[in-house]
């Protein structure tokens, strides 16, 4: 099989699901983006020290979305928005998750979170290994900010 014929075959691969318009994929992107701006607001009104991650595309080095400290905990967060039932995050997202928190030595409590932004509710998920995870819009937070990391 020549180059030519394999990459024929990748082209005729089915995609699962429909192609989104420019107009709903910027959509999409921006509900997200506002998604973590308002998360960073709130951790910091919670006392975090708090920014976001801008990345335009997904890379492989390990940056969450967010990420923030208090006292001696840090917690790294992907941050996902929807107005549908559930909202997916696949391991290779959450294995970036942990491999940017082994990149803090110094900080004893590390913590990675899972935070889906549904129309008038958060729903945070504390993960503690790599896999995939589904956060459903009726899901009670598995974590509550304002406890964590407080002596």
């Amino acid at each position: 099989m020549s180059l030519r014929d394999l990459a024929l075959s990748k082209d005729r691969r089915k995609r699962r699901g429909r192609r989104l318009s420019s107009k709903e994929s910027r959509s999409m992107r921006r509900k997200g983006y506002d998604a973590e701006r308002s998360l960073v607001r709130k951790l910091r009104s919670l006392g975090f020290r708090a920014v976001r991650i801008p990345s335009s595309a997904p890379s492989s080095e390990p940056l969450p979305d967010v990420f923030a400290t208090m006292n001696d905990g840090i917690l790294a967060i992907e941050v996902k928005a929807s107005n549908e039932d559930r909202i997916y995050f696949r391991s290779s997202q959450v294995r970036k998750l942990f491999e940017f928190l082994d990149m803090f030595i110094p900080y004893k409590r590390k913590a990675a979170l899972l935070a889906g932004k549904f129309p008038y509710k958060w729903v945070f998920k504390m993960v503690e290994e790599v896999g995939d995870y589904i956060i459903r819009r009726d899901d009670e937070s598995s974590i509550h900010l304002e406890y964590i990391f407080k002596d």
